[in-house]
């Protein structure tokens, strides 16, 4: 059975990776869990944004200020993949996140877009466990420093390798690892290897309903997409 990931929330509708975007991803029936991307401020305090500068003023970097100074700062409206809002939005933290996905009763897909050391990585996990329990969660990430280091501290670990086209697919598979690959680089036969293999397939960013509904017909485990389509499959 196909699952569906929202990715940063429900980005379609809400500023991508805030809180009001986890919270109506957490309160659908339809998701089965919530993506976002993490990154760590200056005093090592995860948060939840796409990249190292979110902010209203791209001068400033997440990775060079502190919590506090980060919850201030309004966010950059204008990035692309976000949905155009009223008003203002402010930075999430990573407990915040992991407590709207428990109360939804959904998977935390966690995005390391920087490359954290081990140290951080274990307080990382230590987080996440704390609050969710870190067998309900999935880690992603393009880099593969930080999937091997991940395993290294716990086998039980769920783990994605983010890549974009087949042949790193193919790779990171034969690692014994599954794989979150862009959709439209992602063959049948890929997926159909996967199976035989043991392993899962998740697919990213699928906004399209008929794209949807090719990968349901070839049995991809997950779908990450901005859109909730509640009713229409």
């Amino acid at each position: 059975m196909t699952r569906f990931i929202a990715h940063r929330g429900l980005s379609a509708v809400y500023y991508q990776n805030s809180e009001k975007a986890f919270q109506a991803a957490a309160d659908s029936s339809f998701f089965y869990g919530i993506e976002t991307d993490v990154w760590f401020t200056s005093d090592n305090k995860w948060v939840c944004c796409h990249d190292n500068n979110p902010f209203a003023n791209e001068a400033i970097s997440v990775s060079k200020i502190t919590l506090e100074e980060a919850l201030k700062l309004p966010m950059n409206l204008n990035k692309i993949g976000s949905a155009k809002i009223e008003g203002e939005s402010y930075i999430c933290t990573l407990e915040k996140y992991l407590k709207i996905c428990k109360g939804g009763d959904k998977v935390p897909v966690i995005e390391l877009k920087c490359t954290p050391s081990r140290e951080q990585l274990k307080d990382l996990v230590a987080i996440v466990d704390s609050i969710i329990g870190i067998e309900n969660v999935v880690f992603i990430s393009f880099h593969y420093i930080n999937m091997a280091r991940l395993r290294s501290l716990n086998k039980k670990i769920r783990l994605q390798v983010l890549g974009r086209y087949p042949t790193s697919g193919r790779a990171f598979l034969s690692k014994g690892y599954d794989v979150d690959l862009m959709w439209n680089f992602c063959p049948a036969r890929l997926i159909r290897k996967a199976h035989r293999m043991g392993h899962e397939v998740n697919i990213w960013t699928v906004n399209q309903l008929a794209v949807v509904r090719h990968f349901m017909y070839y049995a991809v485990d997950y779908i990450t997409t901005n859109k909730d389509f509640s009713g229409k499959i």
